[in-house]
């Protein structure tokens, strides 16, 4: 029999590597910017066109490369990182495998123009899909300029997979951000299609979060502070009254490294308890030093995802620092403080680290008029309510197609023949159970109805009407203006969304960075907070964006619905029951909701009789 295993060639070999490593523009953005960081870099210049699709470029004034290492950078598994096995646990640069640059030299059209400090002339070097077409002296400025084009040029397939426009600059946005966040000491600038997005000067680490998310966070955020010989714990948190119904700016680093760690987050969220609603998330600025031999960040190309040897400590530690830090601002909050005192911990033989308790005011409600100050500086009591009524998680997917269950009851309609007028206006035979759902009679049954998934169809109809007709929307005019702030992911999407916000009532207007102003909403937008509205409303949009084929009307409609239709249980008077149930079979699906889920059941006499035999 003949031999079927083959040594695959290094263009193919190539390209499998860089599916794991280079999975979008993003991750090209990354992986360059961490080298220039790890090249010594005081300054980094990030310019991006078309989302990278055309061109990626990252200047930087670091070290540069000699001729000779120009050329080997580019090969598999050539790094200047580590030397022996022995290396890999004790990493305290950014890259380490020798497998980024390789990557995107196979999927990409790459120039380098690299000098170093003590050389006159520097080096040009072309490369195609790992062919090196060019390598040439060049005059250029000490430190490496790649210059990435025409990315996924040779792989279609993966280029055909790539978001929208703006979906993949947010994601640029994200690891831009990601970076410039651990290395505040860094000069960092963001150009897209020639505009600058962020231009940020070295400087402390509470001002490098106030210039990236705006003014507004300098009165929000919180320091921490814990040094142990098993780990520092240093950065910021935001007081509880400013936790948001989305999960916002929430980083954890560990030796300068962004990562993801649920364990740790837990922790966090298990520091906020009974301070925050329900369902409101705090924003986080968290770093931790440790040992490199106490942790592994070998476990995912995209070193992300961390090993801890010490983790239930480090839980325990993280979760006391915050509650004390949470607890000296609960007892002077007018405090404006840049440090916090660590808390004394004690560490016994077995190295078991026990959790201290905080000294913080458990009667502290930051939704409580006598333990918070509403005040214009601060935010209106209205909206404070508007926050403590407690908003339902996002749904799943949106199920447009209707399961045949459903339209067997629909059908179950027809063959009973159920009319409104039959029932609905005869308030004997119409009633509310457990203040969320109504009750109906039929012919030769009844009907029961949600209520909540029912608002949800009525109102993502008569949204996506108005999106799909350009319906004119009846706007109030605000006689005060509202200033509403986003996250630099989330204003991108708010530009883009401008035009169908106004068809939905609001009147939105660009004000600066990351910032708009508010001049009008809808005439039955009632008193809802339309800060925390918005923000609901972008967390499920951006959701669906990632995980449905939908249109932006459809989107934007049934995120404008469930940010809207927040109240799972209300009592409501007759007429209300009445006007839900005629809106709601005027729907082309009274059946099932937007999000997929059951809205009435119907039983008739035979079913009902059936359950005392």
């Amino acid at each position: 029999m003949a031999d079927i295993i083959n040594v695959l060639p290094d263009s193919v070999a190539n390209q499998i590597a860089a599916g794991e490593v280079i999975q979008r523009p993003a991750s090209v953005v990354k992986e360059l910017i961490e080298n220039a960081i790890d090249a010594g870099a005081s300054n980094i210049e990030v310019n991006i066109k078309n989302a990278g699709r055309t061109l990626i470029q990252i200047v930087d004034n670091g070290s540069g490369m000699s001729d000779t290492d120009a050329r080997l950078c580019f090969e598999r598994h050539a790094t200047s990182k580590i030397k022996t096995a022995d290396d890999l646990f004790h990493l305290q640069t950014k890259g380490f495998r020798g497998e980024a640059l390789a990557s995107i030299a196979a999927i990409a059209h790459v120039e380098l123009r690299t000098k170093k400090a003590d050389k006159e002339l520097g080096t040009l070097l072309l490369m195609e899909g790992c062919k090196c077409l060019e390598q040439s002296a060049c005059n250029c400025e000490k430190g490496s300029s790649f210059m990435v084009k025409n990315l996924f040029f040779n792989v279609p397939a993966r280029r055909n997979f790539l978001k929208s426009d703006n979906v993949e600059f947010g994601h640029i946005q994200e690891e831009f951000l990601r970076v410039a966040l651990v290395h505040h000491n860094i000069s960092f600038t963001l150009y897209h299609n020639e505009k600058i997005e962020y231009q940020l000067v070295a400087s402390s680490l509470k001002q490098r979060i106030v210039n990236i998310f705006g003014k507004h966070y300098q009165e929000k955020l919180i320091p921490i502070n814990q040094n142990m010989n098993l780990v520092n714990i240093q950065g910021y948190i935001t007081k509880p009254e400013f936790a948001k119904k989305t999960r916002g700016e929430q980083y954890l680093f560990v030796n300068q490294r962004f990562i993801k760690h649920p364990y740790f987050h837990h922790a966090i969220m298990s520091a906020f308890e009974e301070l925050i609603p329900s369902g409101t998330f705090p924003s986080y600025f968290i770093y931790f030093d440790i040992n490199p031999e106490m942790i592994d960040i070998n476990i995912h190309p995209t070193k992300t995802e961390v090993k801890f040897q010490e983790e239930r400590n480090i839980y325990s530690i993280l979760l006391a620092t915050i509650k004390h830090s949470i607890g000296v601002f609960n007892l002077n909050p007018s405090l404006d403080f840049e440090n916090v005192s660590p808390i004394e911990f004690s560490e016994n033989k077995n190295n078991i680290i026990s959790q201290p308790t905080s000294f913080s005011n458990p009667d502290y409600n930051p939704f409580d008029k006598k333990t918070f100050n509403y005040s214009s500086k601060n935010i209106s009591q209205n909206q404070w309510k508007s926050n403590n009524e407690g908003w339902e998680k996002i749904y799943g997917s949106i199920q447009e197609n209707i399961p045949e269950e459903a339209k067997e009851i629909q059908q179950s309609f027809l063959e009973t023949d159920t009319q409104e007028d039959e029932y609905f206006n005869n308030q004997e035979n119409v009633f509310q159970v457990l203040d969320q759902y109504i009750v109906g009679q039929l012919k030769s049954g009844f009907i029961v109805i949600d209520v909540f998934s029912a608002m949800e169809r009525i109102l993502y109809e008569r949204y996506l009407a108005k999106l799909d007709n350009n319906l004119e929307s009846n706007i109030q005019k605000l006689l005060f203006p509202e200033t509403l702030n986003f996250s630099p992911q989330n204003a991108e999407v708010v530009k883009e969304l401008l035009p169908h916000f106004l068809d939905l009532g609001f009147e939105i207007e660009e004000f600066g960075k990351n910032t708009f102003i508010l001049n009008g909403v809808p005439t039955d937008f009632q008193n809802k907070n339309a800060q925390q509205v918005i923000d609901t409303l972008l967390a499920a949009y951006n959701s669906n964006l990632l995980s449905l084929k939908i249109s932006k009307k459809n989107n934007l409609a049934h995120s404008f619905a469930r940010s809207i239709n927040t109240e799972k249980k209300k009592k409501l008077s007759m007429s209300e029951m009445q006007n839900i149930i005629s809106e709601l079979f005027k729907t082309t699906s009274p059946n099932i909701s937007p999000s997929g889920n059951r809205i009435c059941f119907t039983f008739n006499d035979k079913e009902l009789l059936r359950l005392f035999q």
